[in-house]
């Protein structure tokens, strides 16, 4: 059996009013798919400005060499990734260099992504981490594999092949550890090594 309903043009009028009201809450409560995710804290804990210590390991087992004081500038650009800029402390010094990196969370991936290029061996440095929950790594720390890159000298060896891998430790008490380890892709040892450090201090 059908009914009919005919409604006054102020009761259709209340119905149409409830309904856009309807699809305006809705819309509240499900923020749009675009959205730009937060930032992860590990990365808002590393913006600012830093003076830098470096260090170098020739090889596995060898004495560290120390490298020239550095001074770095980390900003967030549009609260999407970081953009670090690290030159030497000693403006005009004979040994200049320009060290540019970017390092972000890919909420695509789930990964953390960085990417650097240095003027003292000018090649693109790619790394990227696992799977991981970008709030825990303000705790631990990440870890990033890279690829392959060739060292036009190392040492006595010339065009020496490697592969790279990349750990930034978290932000504590104002200081940042980086460490860059370095597996030879030839010789008789293949064995992992660190081969660069770099040791964050906030400047004031």
């Amino acid at each position: 059996m059908g009914y009919s309903v005919c409604l006054s043009l102020n009761e259709r009028l209340t119905v149409a009013a409830v309904v856009l009201m309807a699809a305006g809450w809705a819309q509240a409560a499900d923020p749009p798919s675009d959205a730009k995710p937060p930032v992860p804290p590990l990365l808002q804990k590393m913006e600012g400005n830093w003076t830098v210590s470096e260090k170098m390991w020739p090889g596995s087992g060898e004495e560290a060499v120390g490298l020239p004081a550095a001074t770095a500038h980390r900003r967030l650009i549009q609260k999407s990734f970081l953009e670090e800029v690290m030159e030497p402390t000693q403006a005009g010094a004979s040994d200049s260099f320009n060290r540019t990196s970017y390092f972000e969370f890919n909420s695509t991936t789930h990964k953390f992504e960085y990417f650097s290029l240095d003027s003292r061996l000018p090649q693109m440095m790619n790394e990227r981490s696992a799977v991981v929950d970008p709030s825990l790594a303000s705790g631990s720390g990440v870890k990033l594999e890279g690829g392959h890159f060739v060292a036009p000298m190392w040492g006595k060896a010339h065009n020496v092949p490697f592969r790279y891998k990349l750990v930034l430790g978290d932000v504590k008490g104002d200081r940042q550890t980086v460490q860059l380890f370095l597996t030879p892709e030839s010789g008789k040892d293949r064995k992992e090594f660190l081969a660069f450090e770099y040791l964050y201090v906030r400047a004031p």
